[in-house]
């Protein structure tokens, strides 16, 4: 037998397995399914069927058939979300399956792994580490691996295309003449690569931190700045609001509700709507479970109702 008869044979096999799925389950869903999984969602489903029909359904309704038909957040972003929470969860054979689905929904190989890249912030060098070179086998099986290693940055990263004098004209507005003080003291101490980066993307957050590294040590905090701020954040592979909207997935994967808090208000003050952080808040559900979730809508409604913006919680139109 021919390679291409062997690949007509599988392909009609494929058909059989899809259709008798689709006679038992609810077919929109298997069709959701196979668009967004190709390579493993059969697989997946007739696993669950041989060992529990009713739960099958119950989770296929749940999933395919609703949370991931949702209009309130782009596949691209859900599922490159997705990818940071499964990682922080160490859920690595899920998180492995992930990456061709996110390529599928546009993602490029580069944006795939920057996400990775961009999680080491919360949750170490380590595991980040260990998610990249599971992107890196991925991005090799898929014959992709060249749109990474030809798309890297310069050894000097985004540095030599900015200014301080353009920067300073995005910094929101001081609250006081104390916070001008503040900001101009600490950027005369740690360099402004870093401190510009803070204070146009985490203004709202409060400097109580970096007051006490300031006052306890301050060499970790100019490591702190120049790592996280002057040269990972402003990377510019993936946008603040993706950028964004992955730390609030990843906190709350890791049910850290601080910092949940704070990088919902920064997602929505960088591009991303209230609606935007509600899906990828029930989004989690499938993977971090109902308790945490229940408790960060709840947080949420509280922000967007604080900042004006609490219409943007409307649903969609179906």
């Amino acid at each position: 037998m021919t390679a291409n008869n062997k690949e007509q044979g599988s392909a009609r096999t494929d058909a059989q397995r899809i259709e008798r799925l689709k006679q038992k389950y609810d077919a929109a869903a298997i069709d959701n399914g196979m668009r967004l999984r190709p390579d493993d969602f059969l697989d997946e489903v007739e696993w669950r069927d041989m060992i529990d029909q009713h739960y099958t359904r119950s989770w296929l309704e749940f999933t395919y058939g609703g949370l991931f038909t949702r209009k309130g957040l782009d596949d691209r972003t859900r599922l490159l979300v997705s990818i940071a929470q499964f990682l922080a969860l160490g859920e690595l054979e899920e998180f492995e399956r992930q990456i061709p689905s996110a390529l599928a929904a546009g993602a490029s190989p580069r944006e795939v792994l920057e996400i990775i890249l961009q999680s080491t912030v919360y949750i170490g060098y380590i595991k980040a580490g260990r998610g990249a070179r599971i992107c890196v086998n991925v991005m090799k099986r898929l014959g992709r691996l060249d749109e990474i290693t030809k798309t890297q940055l310069p050894l000097e990263g985004r540095t030599p295309q900015r200014s301080l004098a353009e920067e300073r004209r995005k910094w929101p507005a001081a609250k006081s003449p104390e916070e001008t003080a503040w900001r101009e003291r600490i950027l005369e101490k740690y360099g402004w690569k870093g401190v510009s980066t803070r204070i146009r993307t985490q203004n709202h957050q409060s400097n109580d931190a970096i007051n006490t590294y300031d006052r306890v040590d301050p060499h970790y905090l100019g490591l702190w700045f120049d790592f996280i701020y002057g040269e990972l954040y402003p990377r510019g592979i993936i946008d603040d609001r993706t950028r964004l909207l992955m730390m609030v997935g990843i906190c709350l994967a890791l049910n850290e509700p601080v910092q949940l808090e704070n990088h919902i208000r920064g997602a929505m003050l960088l591009g991303a709507t209230a609606r935007e952080v509600l899906e990828v808040i029930v989004h989690s559900t499938a993977y971090a479970g109902m308790p945490t979730t229940v408790q960060t809508v709840r947080v949420l409604d509280r922000i967007a109702r604080e900042e004006n913006r609490a219409s943007e919680l409307k649903a969609p139109s179906p």
